[in-house]
């Protein structure tokens, strides 16, 4: 016996040439037809068809790309999202010279959290984190998860000062989390010198690695130190 549910739930394939074989043999049949108005009719219906296919196509288009640039557990973007955010957040920021800010933020002690209170938990703090981090920018921010317990948060259009802001509301909640028992924050923060992006985001993970190698809990930038 087939399992209704299963078969509800498969979605419906739509391959591209086959649709246009039978769009073309469609459009055969109607050449002969000998009433203009069966002619019409046939034309009328092929098009709607291929607007459905054509919509069809996009909405499995967007949710591929989804799967593909999203991180499955906290809902963010994934290493492959913030690429293409911060390559055009700098084009951006070269063309209107507007300032670019990068902050990494990496969770201490996450792994002896892990090992204290389970996967489950540890899974359920790195959500939690996520939607902190999101509820702390705008909606024209991105916020990003590399793996692990690691997350970065592109700026666009601000200078270090309102990034300290940001910053400073994103420890506030954190810390205001009921079930992240010790685990604090260490983050790395700097701005944009029109420089490769690679190199960009290493200034960025010095700073991070800076403020691990000290104990973690604060944040580190260029300008201003700890």
């Amino acid at each position: 016996m087939s399992d209704k549910s299963t078969l509800k739930d498969t979605p419906i394939k739509i391959r591209p040439w086959l649709s246009g074989i039978i769009v073309t043999l469609a459009l055969i049949l109607i050449q002969g037809i000998t009433y203009l108005w069966l002619r019409a009719v046939g034309v009328t219906l092929i098009a709607i068809c291929l607007f459905l296919v054509i919509q069809r196509l996009a909405v499995e288009r967007r949710r591929l790309l989804s799967v593909a640039t999203l991180d499955e557990l906290t809902r963010l973007g994934n290493f492959r999202a913030y690429q293409e955010r911060v390559r055009y957040a700098a084009q951006h920021a070269k063309r209107k010279q507007d300032p670019l800010t990068l902050i990494l933020i990496d969770l201490d002690h996450f792994k002896k959290y892990n090992d204290s209170f389970g996967h489950r938990r540890g899974n359920e703090l790195l959500y939690s984190a996520g939607q902190v981090f999101q509820n702390a920018v705008r909606s024209m921010d991105g916020v990003y998860r590399f793996g692990g317990d690691e997350f970065a948060i592109v700026l666009p259009e601000t200078d270090l000062e309102q990034a300290k802001h940001v910053m400073r509301r994103i420890r506030h909640s954190f810390e205001s989390l009921p079930n992240r028992a010790a685990v604090t924050l260490s983050m790395g923060m700097a701005i944009y010198q029109e420089e490769p992006l690679h190199e960009f985001f290493d200034r960025v993970d010095h700073l991070l690695y800076d403020v691990k190698a000290n104990g973690g809990n604060g944040c580190q930038s260029e300008l201003s130190g700890s």
